[in-house]
């Protein structure tokens, strides 16, 4: 539960309680939130969506209600037209000051944005033609930012099962993987390789990491060693994957073509349907690999160590679990210095890495084109909302 640090939010959502403990209206403009530990990283959970303070009447007045919603930022909805717009103006009365641009329309479904950008109907974009517009002659090469995201894609070992049961067999199939090709020839170099958990721009991100490297040699022998004693000693392998048909992306086709050649290992694909995806990923009617992903909540190494690699964790996909680094994970909530907290989630990322708990693949890069008589506007690695600091010059 994300707000689980609350008192009482766990009781309640498991019917033990009628309301919920930690929390106390002081006055029509003061709540009160008592957590069960001083917790560093709790004032960040309250910047994202789910920690939203809604008005209890503006909810219960119907199902649609947030296509009306009465908040206290500085912008308020007030036209959200079906696949065509949503319309903001700037409050009045916000708190901060009045923003400088009186509106902002959000396009929906109302064409290829990139080129609707071109055409000068928006302002803002991201972008596909990334080849195209990184290419320093094209006219509008000067109009695009690129940075970082705080997202890791990786490929989750099913730990609980054959053979990723086996610490060797998951450290010779991370080996046997080769990044950099990966992002070159999956990506077109458009991402970049994963050697751990935390991505760069995110607090605790180590360039002194130590990643397991790209060594098919050690990697067989890695797989001999195992329990299985090699490739022809292992069970069936099934990568359950989100598709339709037998459809199957470059990335997943371009994992297993590695195993292939340099494990001698095959890998079956099948796709679930993506209506029931995550049924049988949270029921474990899947296959002993999966795809895996995560993009920052908010800025903090708690959100991918604890949340993807506690023994506890429901997004814990792959069943890992390790008494040590759960322990070492959480002393590290609590730790109030900044110093030690942050190299406690490195000594931690350290050994998720060396034990192998996934296969880590790409950080994922952004690229916006931005018009240039928009002022103010600057790339942020997480989605937050900064058009109250924009403004216009010349339009």
């Amino acid at each position: 539960t994300y707000l689980g640090d609350i008192v009482g939010v766990r009781e309640m959502t498991g019917g033990k309680a009628d309301h919920i403990g930690g929390l106390k209206v002081i006055d029509d403009h003061t709540l009160q939130v008592t957590i069960d530990a001083a917790k560093p990283y709790f004032i960040l959970k309250l910047t994202f969506a789910t920690a939203s303070i809604v008005d209890k009447a503006n909810v219960e007045s119907g199902e649609e209600w947030y296509r009306t919603p009465n908040g206290t930022g500085p912008y308020k909805l007030i036209e959200w037209k079906r696949f065509e717009r949503m319309v903001y103006e700037a409050n009045q009365d916000f708190y901060l000051g009045v923003p400088s641009i009186r509106y902002i329309v959000v396009q929906l479904y109302s064409g290829d944005s990139q080129r609707l950008y071109e055409t000068g109907e928006v302002d803002i974009t991201g972008i596909y033609s990334i080849e195209r517009f990184t290419d320093p002659t094209e006219p509008l090469h000067n109009e695009l930012l690129t940075g970082v995201d705080l997202c890791t894609s990786y490929m989750v070992f099913d730990t609980t099962r054959p053979p990723f049961d086996d610490l060797n067999v998951r450290k010779a199939f991370s080996m046997a993987f080769n990044r950099q090709k990966y992002v070159e020839v999956i990506f077109g170099g458009h991402e970049l390789p994963a050697n751990g958990l935390f991505p760069p721009g995110l607090p605790g991100f180590n360039l002194g990491l130590k990643g397991l490297p790209y060594d098919p040699a050690q990697a067989r022998q890695l797989l001999a060693e195992s329990k299985y004693g090699g490739p022809e000693g292992l069970p069936p392998i099934v990568f359950s994957d989100i598709g339709i048909g037998s459809y199957i992306g470059g990335d997943v086709a371009g994992m297993a073509e590695m195993c292939e050649q340099d494990l001698g290992v095959t890998i079956t694909v099948e796709n679930l349907e993506p209506d029931y995806y995550y049924d049988q990923v949270y029921t474990e009617n899947h296959g002993q690999l999966l795809r895996g992903g995560w993009c920052a909540d908010y800025p903090d190494p708690e959100n991918f160590a604890d949340v993807l690699f506690h023994s506890n964790s429901s997004q814990n996909n792959g069943g890992y679990s390790n008494p040590e680094l759960d322990a070492l994970l959480e002393d590290a909530r609590v730790e109030p210095d900044v110093t030690r907290r942050i190299a406690m989630y490195q000594q931690a990322e350290q050994m998720i890495v060396d034990d192998a708990a996934a296969l880590f693949t790409t950080y994922s890069l952004s690229y916006q084109l931005v018009k240039p008589y928009v002022k103010g506007y600057v790339f942020t690695p997480i989605s937050i909302p900064i058009e109250r600091y924009m403004w216009l010059e010349g339009k």
